[in-house]
């Protein structure tokens, strides 16, 4: 009986991490169209505009760095009740996931992966905060258009925080995709 609560909570952390994954490639996906239009300080009605994307693309970016969070998380638990699990003693846990029994196959590959996944979720929510970090100097630039060269500078931070915006997709590919595998080993784990 116990093993089997150990194993209903782990599936449990594994499936909503993946939602969480889900939630952060769409949420990126939606600020990326808003961080790749031009953005002026020149012309009022153009900075106006610039504004209103960039807090739009903030709103999607707080909302990804909170799934991050909370995907590492969810999969973090779920790497600990896998190694306190099938422990003789529940207060302690396995010396290594490899140590995990036979019946547990489902599991132990899920770890590796979510293991994985959590590496991707780490570096995912760095790119997305350096993103967010360059769409605040925007803010600061539109206020000030008569500063020389401002436009350009724009520019130059809006490359920068597309570029780490772009680093941050390619790894919430890569973790959902993880995240997704492991739900789909341990659905059918008996």
């Amino acid at each position: 009986m116990a093993a089997e609560a150990w194993r209903a909570r782990f599936r449990e952390r594994v499936v909503e991490a993946a939602g969480r994954w889900e939630r952060v490639r769409e949420g990126l996906a939606t600020a990326l169209a808003h961080v790749t239009s031009p953005m002026l300080a020149a012309d009022e009605e153009a900075a106006a505009a610039a504004r209103t994307r960039i807090q739009l693309a903030m709103g999607q970016l707080e909302d990804a760095s909170r799934d991050l969070s909370s995907a590492m998380s969810l999969m973090k638990a779920a790497d600990l009740l896998a190694l306190h699990g099938d422990s003789v003693n529940p207060s302690t846990f396995l010396g290594g996931i490899g140590h995990l029994g036979a019946q547990y196959l489902a599991e132990r590959i899920a770890v590796t992966k979510l293991r994985e996944a959590w590496e991707d979720a780490r570096d995912a929510y760095t790119n997305v905060e350096w993103c967010r970090s360059h769409l605040d100097a925007i803010l600061l630039m539109l206020d000030h258009p008569h500063l020389p060269s401002v436009d350009g500078l724009i520019e130059e931070e809006r490359a920068a925080a597309d570029g780490f915006l772009q680093a941050a997709i390619g790894r919430a590919e890569l973790g959902n995709e993880r995240a997704v595998d492991a739900r789909q080993d341990v659905s059918g784990a008996n």
